[in-house]
């Protein structure tokens, strides 16, 4: 009786919400990969920005149904695997893609923290998403700045490594990120507010709460795989 009173997301194994949470970090790991690798392939402008928007809002999806912040986290480890497959599949050093990852994890972080201030807000205010997305994407901007350039940068990022760069940087990078951030976040949520109920019944059912996840991940694996093979 009293398990039946329980709220629906209470019910559901810890089990299934971390393989729902793993397959969405490996939708931001195959948009990180494979998404960029597309947007630098036809030569996207604002390419970093539409990708800081686009995992904002797969984590926007996920936030709105689990309401709880440590997922970020939990998708973060799982897009950074998602880059760091190229040490496997080409052979290289784990520092080669360690700048970017650096980058996933100060914004994710950064978001995981802010919404973990902001969670209670956000549920039912749309400019504190709004607030906490941009918030989070200006500060990580902020961070990677200044750690990602001791960490393996490419020349794009040595480029602000001058007087007045990190100024620049925050014009014609953070701020794009910030704003990119702030827009989608709120959809992502959004959507997954629609889809929150369907989404918690489908957890409870033991073996599709395993299948879709895993089924998703896997796909979204190949697709980095995929990526890597054809574009390095």
């Amino acid at each position: 009786m009293e398990n039946s009173q329980k709220p629906r997301d209470e019910k559901i194994s810890k089990t299934a919400v971390l393989l729902a949470v793993i397959a969405l970090g490996a939708v931001c790991g195959v948009l990180e990969v494979a998404g960029k690798q597309f947007l630098h392939q036809i030569n996207f402008p604002y390419t970093s920005a539409i990708l800081v928007g686009l995992c904002f809002g797969i984590i926007g999806i996920g936030l709105a149904i689990i309401r709880k912040p440590i997922i970020i986290i939990v998708m973060a480890a799982v897009a950074v695997i998602c880059k760091q497959l190229v040490v496997p599949i080409l052979g290289v050093s784990l520092m080669c893609k360690a700048n970017a990852c650096v980058a996933v994890m100060l914004e994710y972080g950064s978001l995981a923290a802010i919404a973990a201030i902001t969670m209670g807000r956000m549920k039912k205010n749309v400019n504190m998403r709004i607030l906490t997305a941009g918030a989070a994407a200006f500060l990580g901007a902020t961070t990677y700045f200044f750690i990602g350039m001791h960490v393996k940068p490419c020349p794009y990022m040595l480029s602000f490594n001058v007087s007045g760069g990190f100024v620049k940087f925050l014009t014609v990078e953070g701020l794009i990120w910030a704003a990119f951030a702030a827009i989608i976040f709120p959809l992502g949520w959004a959507v997954g507010e629609k889809l929150r109920e369907k989404t918690l019944i489908l957890l409870e059912h033991k073996r599709l709460s395993y299948l879709m996840p895993v089924l998703t991940a896997s796909i979204c694996f190949i697709g980095c795989i995929i990526s890597i093979w054809l574009w390095g």
